[in-house]
């Protein structure tokens, strides 16, 4: 057996400094000129940082005759994924077996031994998409969350929802005469028996009650406008804007004037055109469906008192799942269960976030408000902190705190902390009915004597599985904590969250008017998970900090946003920057480049004969030096892989693909596939579906990433 590693390789800050398009074939260079040509990976499983699969390589040499001479490869590696750049770097690579279709008895060895050598401590990039499209998976299983709907109101004139975390709370503001809602993100001042609400652009309003009415107004004392820092764009208009207080789970849809619909293209479905909320007619039931928080509910009508019904994301009515893929409702492909767009959104919720951490970090600290106090959690044997915002734990007679994505652990409940190099069992038990159930989808995934390999996926943010689609928050309401501090908690209602296939959850308090959407930023969001932060900051009891509180304008196209918000990479943060292990830089002759000149088309299947696909769809297999007319369709050769790398995906991770191919896209890309790959097939004895689904996998995570590139990758705001 072969066996190579990958070392420590470049610092991953400059990996994935740049969001930049990644090609395949890609190549090394040898001194004496020789060169190896690895194909695209074909994957077969993936689970946390760690990959199997196998790849396509050539090798030419003095050797070789200056002739290219094919085989394949089999491997384990780890993965470093950058989920902002939508980047990843291949390493640690363990070559367990190599087979030459081409190769003499003779050279196998020695080609063999150059592979290895070569490869030893080279670094290979893909991007995220190219490895999630050469997936399948189930998605696993569905937390315990609820659905049940929130109040849906709709405004048809501009308005804004502000949201209380239950009944207003009022506290004092330190050397002032003036009291907070301190259970809001929205600035609410009282004076006397009037209140003042800040929206932003230097817009406030004025009521003689927290409920309202609300009205507009100028007149506002100077010291309560220094509360705030006005945002530099004060040229949104809000001029007549409807305010609605909720102190309940609250989602708001608004139109523009009466409800206005227009036909789906092609079936009988109406979408509500005036609106940037995804609100649907069903015409054969004549039954209304809204999608909210990923979640699709039902009622009949849009006006008046309604009882919504939840409609699991696998029980839509046929016509959601033929909606055009290109057209303005596209979008909510992704939660209609059985589409591309759904398929690929669930592997995109499996690909985590990763980081090297350094063991000997003892940076964290947890401040409680008093002394810590600890609270059970339903039929588990773990305790969590409930007067703090961080994530603390009690288990047994030790301490675990998850922070930013990495675990650590203590012998007290204050401290010193340590990076934990293991996580007990229990606590990736927490149910979804406790607050920090978002714990469990961060992992340690390796440890090594200076570092520890650490990353999360998108449920740590709040994006989970269900019912073959993914859906934004647990639904529980979790009591937020109030003594001298104030801790709020996940929120799933009130924020107007809606999924884009490039960037996850978008979220924010937003309002319409006209051709604008506002959106207050998510930098300094109140609830934190829309910041920089999975939890959110405390505010404090008796004082407020002056606060900037920013509002984007971004022009709509069609009731839709343009741009969602992206969530930065906790482990990118500054303040954790220090945490990051430092990796040493790779030499320029072991940096993997692209391939110039070389079309991505060759493959291997898992006998290790080696295909090329040519501009017309046509398969050939390379046989003694030439590329021929396959003859071995229906036979396969003996496997030489060894035993601890099996041929099948394991049952999480079935190796059979969807019969149907993907052949969709985002509907900014062209529907049509590059000309030099046709999507017709000419009729061929025998096809091999393997092939030409990993073919159809590698051309669509082609297009994902062009795609992103498209939309102005590397999670840069606009």
């Amino acid at each position: 057996m072969i066996r190579t590693a990958f070392g420590f390789l470049l610092m991953m800050c400059a990996v994935f400094a740049h969001a930049e398009e990644i090609h395949w074939p890609q190549e090394l260079t040898a001194d004496n000129g020789a060169v190896i040509v690895i194909y695209q990976p074909q994957i077969e499983t993936f689970s946390g940082n760690s990959l199997e699969g196998r790849a396509a390589v050539s090798v030419k040499s003095e050797e070789t005759g200056g002739a290219p001479v094919f085989g394949a490869i089999w491997f384990q590696a780890k993965i470093d994924t950058d989920r902002d750049t939508r980047s990843a770097l291949i390493r640690d690579v363990d070559v367990a077996d190599v087979r030459f279709a081409d190769a003499t008895d003779a050279q196998k060895e020695s080609l063999a031994k150059f592979i290895e050598g070569r490869i030893e401590g080279s670094a290979f990039p893909i991007s995220v998409d190219q490895v999630l499209t050469d997936l399948d998976t189930a998605g696993g299983a569905d937390a315990e969350l609820k659905h049940d709907a929130p109040e849906i109101m709709l405004s048809t004139v501009p308005a804004l929802l502000v949201s209380i975390d239950g009944e207003p709370r009022l506290e004092k503001i330190d050397g002032s005469k003036y009291e907070r809602v301190v259970n809001t993100p929205f600035l609410i001042v009282k004076d006397g028996s009037d209140y003042y609400l800040y929206i932003g652009s230097d817009a406030w309003y004025e009521a003689n009650a927290i409920a309202g009415p609300w009205a507009e107004t100028g007149r506002v004392p100077q010291d309560i406008r220094s509360l705030v820092e006005p945002a530099e764009d004060d040229d949104a208009k809000t001029d007549g804007l409807r305010i609605i207080i909720a102190t309940t789970p609250t989602e708001l849809v608004v139109s523009d004037g009466p409800p206005s619909w227009t036909p789906v293209e092609g079936m009988g479905l109406l979408y509500m055109d005036n609106t940037d909320s995804n609100a649907f007619l069903e015409l054969s039931t004549q039954r209304y469906y809204v999608l909210l928080s990923g979640r699709w509910y039902r009622s009949e009508g849009m006006e008046g008192e309604l009882t919504w019904m939840h409609v699991p994301n696998d029980q839509l009515p046929e016509p959601f799942a033929d909606i055009p893929e290109d057209s303005v409702n596209g979008a909510v492909l992704s939660q209609v269960a059985g589409t591309q767009q759904a398929r690929e959104a669930v592997l995109d919720n499996t690909i985590p976030q990763t980081a090297a951490i350094q063991r000997d970090d003892d940076s964290f600290t947890v401040e409680y408000d008093g002394k810590p106090d600890f609270a059970p959690i339903e039929n588990i044997q773990v305790q969590y902190a409930q007067n703090t915002s961080e994530s603390v734990f009690k288990y047994g007679k030790d301490y675990f705190a998850c922070n930013d994505g990495v675990w650590y652990q203590s012998a007290s409940a204050t401290g010193p902390w340590k990076v934990a190099t293991e996580v007990p069992q229990a606590i990736y038990d927490i149910p979804a009915s406790n607050p920090h159930h978002n714990v469990t989808y961060v992992k340690v995934y390796d440890v090594t004597p200076q570092v520890v390999y650490v990353g999360y996926t998108p449920g740590y943010y709040g994006s989970y599985y269900y019912r073959g689609t993914v859906i934004y928050g647990t639904g529980w309401y979790y009591n937020p904590w109030y003594g001298r501090y104030y801790y709020p908690r996940y929120p799933t209602w009130g924020f107007h969250v809606h999924y884009n296939p490039w960037y996850g959850w978008g979220f924010g308090v937003s309002w319409t008017n006209g051709p604008f959407r506002f959106t207050f930023s998510s930098r300094g969001a109140w609830w934190g998970v829309g910041g920089y932060r999975p939890y959110p900051r405390p505010v404090p009891y008796g004082g407020y900090r002056k606060t900037n509180i920013n509002i984007n304008n971004t022009i709509n196209i069609n009731g839709r946003p343009n741009r969602p918000q992206t969530r930065p990479n906790l482990y990118n943060r500054p303040q954790n920057l220090k945490r990051n292990a430092q990796r040493p830089a790779v030499p320029a002759d072991r940096r993997a480049r692209p391939a110039n000149n070389l079309q991505n088309n060759v493959l291997t299947d898992r006998s290790g004969n080696v295909y090329q696909r040519d501009n017309n769809g046509s398969w050939k297999q390379r046989d003694n030096g030439q590329w021929k007319p396959p003859q071995n369709l229906d036979r396969s050769a003996p496997s030489t892989r060894p035993s601890q790398l099996p041929s099948s995906r394991p049952s999480q991770l079935p190796s059979s693909r969807p019969s149907q191919m993907p052949s969709s896209r985002p509907s900014q890309m062209p529907s049509s596939r590059p000309s030099q790959f046709p999507s017709s097939r000419p009729a061929q004895p025998a096809v091999r579906p393997q092939l030409e689904r990993d073919f159809g996998a590698r051309q669509q995570g082609m297009r994902r990433s062009q795609g992103f590139q498209r939309q102005g990758g590397g999670g840069r705001r606009r």
